[in-house]
């Protein structure tokens, strides 16, 4: 997509904190890179976020945050949170507009939760084409959390809350798209899902952190490589650690565990003995996939026996667990967790 198409796009959906945000944006033009200027607008509203629950990372990311805004004069360290205002009207309003849809019975897609920061980052062509850098557009992870998660309610129903695993996360689009089939469905997503997103750009990080944050959903957003399971930082959110998501994820972590050593070998749902592959397709221009590729082995002859997993995430989990292997999601939660 051209820039101008972008912008016709962004112009046609976006609200006016939308625009003025990108107005305040370019302003910094002048003088500093527009990349360098957006990086620094999350990391800084990243930290801010952060410092304000978060004490064990405090002092260094003060420091961090310190060094960023020693860049700027004066005039334009107090642009930042003017942005950082506008951006949180522009998910107020959403989150306002969701809800009277919900109320109404009707969806919420064209003017309710939306990835605002994801589409100002392609909209001004920030994004690394060269490394196939694209987002969902969130039209689209709207429709695939519809058809996905539906409305949560059999994983919400066995254990309170449904779990949403991001290898790549981006900008946060598709856990934002769950939240809003969520409240389609007539749910609260700050207390019915929980997000774990991964991704190895660290201004994705950020922008995923702030506007998760922003919308009071309880995640813990990783800067790793879901593949070689290499963890750089913990980031989590306000609503996970306020709200005690820590302790409900321990104990839903023992139940599962539990569970798992009553039945140590459950079979598979087609009685097969799988051999399985984890394959990764990072940010294709369609935007980001995290496919299960499974091969059915002959070794062993089917059997009857009920599916174990109740989610797409248990299913990533178990699949690991087959093959020996550590998942990222595992490592993470031994990390953040215990």
């Amino acid at each position: 997509m051209s820039r101008k198409s972008a912008e016709r796009k962004l112009d046609a959906t976006a609200d006016d904190y939308q625009r003025d945000l990108v107005k305040l944006i370019r302003s910094f033009s002048h003088g500093h890179h527009l990349y360098t200027v957006f990086s620094d607008f999350v990391e800084l509203c990243a930290l801010a976020i952060s410092n304000s629950v978060d004490r064990l990372q405090f002092e260094v990311r003060e420091k961090r945050y310190l060094e960023i805004v020693a860049k700027y004069s004066r005039d334009e360290v107090e642009r930042f949170p003017q942005m950082l205002g506008l951006l949180t009207m522009s998910f107020e309003l959403r989150v306002q507009s969701s809800r009277k849809a919900s109320e109404g019975g009707a969806s919420a897609c064209s003017g309710g939760l939306t990835d605002v920061l994801g589409q100002i980052y392609m909209m001004l062509e920030l994004g690394n084409a060269r490394a196939g850098q694209y987002f969902t557009p969130y039209s689209v992870s709207h429709l695939m959390a519809l058809m996905t998660v539906g409305d949560g309610g059999e994983e919400v129903r066995e254990g309170g809350f449904m779990r949403l695993q991001e290898p790549a996360c981006g900008a946060g689009g598709m856990v934002i798209a769950t939240a809003h089939a969520l409240a389609d469905a007539g749910r609260n997503y700050q207390q019915t899902m929980h997000a774990t997103c991964i991704d190895i750009d660290q201004c994705c990080i950020h922008m995923t952190f702030v506007q998760l944050s922003l919308l009071g959903i309880p995640a813990v957003v990783v800067h790793g490589n879901a593949l070689t399971l290499d963890v750089w930082g913990l980031w989590y959110t306000p609503a996970h650690v306020l709200v005690g998501w820590r302790w409900k994820l321990e104990r839903r972590q023992e139940r599962r565990m539990a569970r798992l050593s009553a039945d140590p070998d459950p079979a598979p749902a087609d009685g097969y003995t799988h051999d399985v592959d984890i394959a990764h397709v990072c940010e294709e221009p369609e935007g980001e996939v995290a496919t299960v590729v499974e091969r059915p082995s002959l070794r062993s002859a089917p059997v009857a026996s009920p599916p174990t997993a109740t989610s797409l995430a248990e299913m990533f989990e178990e699949s690991a667990a087959a093959t020996n292997a550590v998942s990222m999601f595992a490592k993470i939660d031994q990390l953040a967790l215990f």
